[in-house]
């Protein structure tokens, strides 16, 4: 039985975003996460280092936490797990992981400029290299008020599920449970080498559920980058 004349092709394998067009929406995307990130984070420390009083947002069990410096290497791996998007988050849920670290992290900045708030740990410098000069580098950039809620975590929880999002439905299962396991190991990284509370995390997956509630992907396919 033949098609008739007129009628329209199916196209023989699904028609997918063009590939140039989504990486444009990652760097549009990236460049305003990292203006906002870079204009808000080391501007809200500096304001809460000149505070005479701040908060302990601790719990009994931050105490038992112990500081593992292997872990810092799982906590610098976020830079590496947030340029995952480009490859694996397509549109629309691309821009809208966008809009949501943009979000939060002015939420975030707000908070830290009301409630700054001090680190219930030591500042304690390992002995053993290479910890000693990274954690020396890190105490020496890296003010200790900007706590919660945990911006690092805020970032990372959002890009995982985002990731999960898209492969979920491409069938990538595995691909998944890698991202899900790296994301944990992030989260865990943050207390573990003394840099967060529990408080901290806790805080900062009730805002991710807050932002994938307010900012939702557009139901149409976008024609510009963002």
């Amino acid at each position: 039985m033949t098609e008739p004349v007129n009628a329209p092709r199916k196209p023989p394998f699904p028609v997918h975003s063009h590939p140039a067009s989504k990486q444009r929406g990652f760097v549009f995307w990236a460049i305003w996460v990292l203006i906002a990130s870079y204009a808000v984070y080391p501007t809200a420390n500096w304001l809460a280092s000149l505070r005479a009083s701040r908060f302990d947002f601790i719990t009994p069990w931050d105490a038992m936490i112990p500081l593992v410096p292997e872990f810092i290497f799982v906590y610098f791996s976020f830079f590496l797990f947030l340029t995952l998007p480009y490859w694996l988050v397509d549109q629309p849920e691309l821009s809208a992981l966008g809009k949501r670290q943009i979000l939060g992290t002015l939420i975030c900045g707000v908070v830290f400029v009301l409630f700054p708030a001090n680190l219930a740990f030591e500042r304690v410098i390992p002995e053993e290299e290479p910890y000693r000069r990274i954690f020396s580098l890190m105490f020496l950039v890296d003010k200790p008020h900007n706590l919660l809620p945990s911006l690092h975590i805020v970032y990372s929880a959002l890009t995982g599920l985002a990731i999960c999002q898209t492969q979920w439905h491409k069938g990538r299962i595995g691909l998944c449970a890698v991202i899900a396991l790296w994301s944990v190991a992030i989260c865990a990284s943050t207390m573990l080498v003394h840099q967060h509370h529990i408080l901290d995390v806790v805080t900062a997956l009730l805002l991710v559920a807050v932002l994938y509630g307010v900012i939702r992907p557009s139901p149409q396919p976008l024609n510009h980058p963002a």
